[in-house]
């Protein structure tokens, strides 16, 4: 797991020497950091195992092992390792070279590079690894990433953390080790791996040099798996014939027709080198002695990196090539079945079934035993979550998840077809007799209302976890979904039965974490879990969403801590739940670790490429690092991912309205209330995007939005939303009388108090705008205490203290707001205003200027006279900029 664990912090001082100057990368089994040897005075990198498996004993020997063959390779095109050495805490590391310049990655991200620059780089990537075949070492993990180009010419291999010593038993390994676009044919089916993997890999990143990009690049994983097995590489006539041919012989799908040593591949790529660098004459002539030849074995190496790896013990073609070609695909389907790796951690499980969207309704409480509340409500979310194991990879099948349900409201079939596009839904009910649980299920056709079948399980022991596993099974049968023992694993394993139901309570009382003690009941719940089954790794993963929650609601650092911990103890227990590394990836996003967002996001997504959590956690994650583009990929993939699923252009709607992009928002938002015309909570998005855009003209398409939004379901948002727009048309009693009705529903928003309090003062009211005021203020430093890089609440105390005389704690409200925001025209404008009531002219005509610049509108101030001799000292007017 290339994870990264604690951090270490800038200028902490490693092993008595070692000063950390920040993360350096993360490799196959570590992270490292680039640091400052103040005993040699000079730059190293150092290379950690996370904590978690610093205190694996096989994983720290695998680790000491690592850097005992790296150490013994003395190659100007390996990294250099000078030494392991150990903290006082007892964590291990390797101290490596550090070299300027950019990975391979980073270099082909800014374009393919020429003939000539390629050859020369996979020439010093074939030198190094013969030296390290040589000593019985296979890299297994090479890819641009782990190639460095230092500024000095000179290429390195790096990370050796997935290097084994070639033996028996660590070469038949089994599990897929190495990045998935670059792992060779036997790799990804965990077969033998020897150093024709490295072959096959440097024939990968060569092509990838040349081109621009992967010859196996087909979006999903899975899809990328097959074309690895199955497919040829992706055309590559615009090369030079000779480059062509080391290409495809490197990657021929048998690993006999591959070059059998780095050695051969070598003397191609020289030879290609010296050829390439010939004036055109000299290379006209080389190439017509040599066409015939050449042509001959490109055609042979072509039909060897084309050839399937199943087709490859078939008999010949015959006559019946069409049928061939099919039980060919299915040969395929089906050894991808046998295949455990590639089943459950890259494809998940396939089928084939119309276009099914399921939404599992809550369920009835027979006998209204208060104790088995919570119980019935984490039913509904362990089975939907079993039934999603059926949906991976399935993109004809997909189960809506639960929190989503709950979260709009819905209760009923019909309103699960219009809210959101769900033609299946399951309901049912629970009763409890002493120990016997009975579980009575129902699928019901949403379009009709007709009843397709009903599911009747019984426990006389109470086993949950058996009780739903069965459920699952017979659902599976009426929907004709094909499941197994291995998927109903998948979701959980087995577990103490006493356990699972602590864990089922937990997750009934988190559905309402935000009601006063659930949850910290659902914590006693999980703590109860894992101390009667300590192996139960769902228990620790759901008890670091529990900690993540804690902390969303009182924002102690000491919780994040605590669910990291769990999180952490559940991947030990079993690194195939993708919900734990999504957690994980949040908890790093609130840190503002955001590369290590990435990474459990990214790993999540490794082994379920379809997780929407995952999904959307590193859209955002991108979006808060400021990779738009990347950002906005992500957002795309979960719309391609789910074409028909609402949720996802609801959020790239958002993206494209925080972007500015408003044109994309309104259409993506507007397709989403197409699939689910009962949303209120599109409605309320399209409404805001609409006022969003500053176009006046679309003031009323956004008003029927959010009328149709509170008439759905009356919401805070909404109602907040709706006041803004009318305070913006000035029609301030309405405003007042919305801003009341939001403040209903919540009343710790400080700007929503804020807009009150204009209406108030505009409307003339000034008893109703002063006790605002004294209710405002409390409520301001309140939040600057929680959120101190809040700075449109510290310019907005900022007014309010000026108005009071305080003109001291003002300035220092003012200041601060400037740090944290010193571009932002809505911080600027408090700005002056501040300015204004403490008696600074100078400094407010400076920073109104400086807001107008930034895109504040002079309009804002037409019903604010307290403003008008500053605009006439700055010689401005409303409706009219001379700047």
């Amino acid at each position: 797991m290339a994870e990264v664990n604690n951090a270490l912090p800038l200028g902490e001082l490693v092993g008595n020497n070692y000063e950390i100057l920040g993360i350096a990368g993360a490799g196959g089994m570590g992270v490292v950091y680039r640091a400052w040897d103040s005993k040699l005075e000079r730059q190293v990198a150092l290379k950690f195992l996370p904590t978690l498996l610093n205190a694996d004993v096989r994983e720290r020997e695998y680790f000491v092992l690592e850097a005992r063959m790296a150490s013994s390779l003395d190659h100007p095109n390996i990294g250099v390792i000078h030494g392991i050495e150990e903290t006082a805490d007892g964590r291990a590391f390797i101290v490596m070279g550090f070299y300027d310049g950019l990975s391979l990655a980073q270099r082909i991200g800014k374009g393919p590079l020429s003939s000539i620059e390629a050859v020369d780089v996979a020439i010093q990537i074939a030198l190094g690894l013969c030296e390290a075949h040589a000593h019985q070492i296979v890299h297994r993990d090479i890819k641009p990433s782990n190639v460095m180009l230092a500024n000095s010419g000179s290429v390195k291999i790096v990370d050796f953390g997935l290097a084994r010593l070639m033996s028996a038993e660590t070469a038949t390994a089994s599990g897929i080790v190495g990045s998935i676009k670059y792992v060779s044919p036997e790799q990804a089916l965990g077969h033998r791996t020897d150093q024709r993997t490295d072959i096959w890999s440097l024939g990968v990143v060569l092509a990838e040099m040349l081109t621009g990009r992967n010859p196996f690049e087909r979006g999903a994983i899975p899809a990328i798996l097959v074309a690895i097995l199955n497919e040829p590489p992706q055309s590559l006539d615009g090369l030079p014939t000779v480059l062509q041919g080391i290409i495809y012989r490197a990657l021929s799908k048998d690993a006999e027709k591959r070059y059998q040593h780095c050695s051969e591949m070598l003397a191609d790529l020289q030879a290609a080198r010296t050829e390439l660098s010939n004036d055109s004459t000299s290379r006209k002539e080389a190439t017509d002695r040599k066409t015939t030849h050449r042509s001959h074995d490109i055609r042979k190496y072509v039909e060897q990196a084309s050839v399937s790896t199943w087709s490859r013990a078939q008999k010949p073609r015959n006559r019946w090539l069409p049928l061939g070609l099919g039980l060919c695909g299915l040969a395929l389907l089906a050894s991808l079945f046998f295949i455990p790796q590639v089943r459950n951690r890259l494809f998940g499980f396939r089928i084939s079934v119309g276009e099914e969207h399921i939404a599992v309704l809550p369920f009835t409480n027979i006998g209204n035993n208060p104790e088995n509340d919570a119980l019935s409500e984490g039913l509904v979310d362990t089975l939907s979550g079993k039934l999603s194991n059926l949906d991976v990879g399935n993109k004809a099948l997909w189960v809506i998840p639960a929190s989503e349900i709950r979260r709009l409201k819905v209760t009923d079939p019909a309103a699960a077809l219009k809210t959101l596009g769900a033609n299946l839904v399951i309901n049912g009910s629970i009763r409890r007799d002493g120990t016997a649980i009975n579980l009575n299920l129902n699928l019901i056709n949403t379009e009709n209302l007709r009843l397709i079948g009903s599911v009747d399980v019984v426990d006389q022991a109470g086993d949950l976890s058996a009780l739903q596993d069965e459920a699952v099974s017979r659902l599976a049968h009426l929907m004709n979904l094909p499941v197994s023992a291995e998927m109903l694993h998948n979701t959980g394993g087995s577990v103490v039965p006493a356990a699972y139901e602590n864990y089922l309570t937990a997750l009934g009382y988190m559905q309402r974490y935000d009601k006063a003690g659930n949850l910290d009941r659902a914590i006693n719940q999980l703590n109860e879990s894992i101390k009667t089954d300590p192996k139960f790794a769902l228990g620790y993963g759901q008890l670091g969403e529990a900690y993540r929650l804690k902390y969303q609601l009182d924002k102690d650092q000491h919780w994040l801590d605590e669910a990291q911990g769990n999180l952490e103890r559940a991947i030990q227990l079993d690194g195939s739940l993708p919900a734990a590394y999504v957690t994980l990836g949040q908890i790093h996003d609130v840190r503002g670790k955001r590369d290590l967002a990435l990474q459990e996001f990214q790993h999540a997504l490794a082994i379920d490429p379809r997780n929407a959590l995952a999904v959307r956690g590193l859209a955002r994650a991108y979006e808060r690092s400021g990779r738009v583009p990347d950002a906005e990929a992500a957002f795309k993939k979960a719309v391609a991912l789910k074409p028909d699923d609402w949720e996802s252009y609801n959020r790239i709607g958002n993206f494209y309205d925080r972007q500015g992009r408003f044109p994309e928002a309104i259409k993506a938002l507007q397709r989403a209330i197409e699939m689910t015309p009962d949303n209120a909570e599109v409605y309320l998005n399209l409404g805001a995007t609409y006022i969003d855009s500053g176009d006046a003209a679309a003031l009323p398409a956004a008003e029927q939005a959010l009328k149709r939004s509170i008439a759905l379901e009356p919401s805070y948002p909404a109602y907040a939303n709706l006041a803004s727009l009318y305070l913006a048309q000035r029609r301030y009693k309405e405003s007042a009388e919305i801003n009341e009705k939001a403040l209903q529903i919540n009343e710790n928003d400080y700007m929503v108090w804020n807009n009150l309090l204009i209406d108030y003062e505009r409307s003339g009211d000034s008893a109703k705008a002063e006790a605002v005021r004294r209710r405002m203020a409390p409520l301001l430093e309140q939040n600057i205490r929680l959120k101190p890089q809040d700075a449109e609440a510290q310019s907005l105390l900022a007014i309010m203290q000026a108005e009071d005389g305080m003109r001291e704690k003002a300035l220092e409200h003012v200041q601060t707001a400037l740090a944290l925001a010193p571009d932002d025209p809505d911080v600027l404008s408090k700005i002056f205003i501040a300015y204004e009531l403490c008696g600074d002219r100078k400094q407010a005509v400076k920073y109104l200027q400086i807001a107008i610049r930034k895109g504040f509108s002079l309009d804002k101030l037409q019903d604010e006279p307290k403003m008008q001799d500053l605009l006439r000292d700055a010689g401005l007017h409303t409706g009219k900029s001379s700047l």
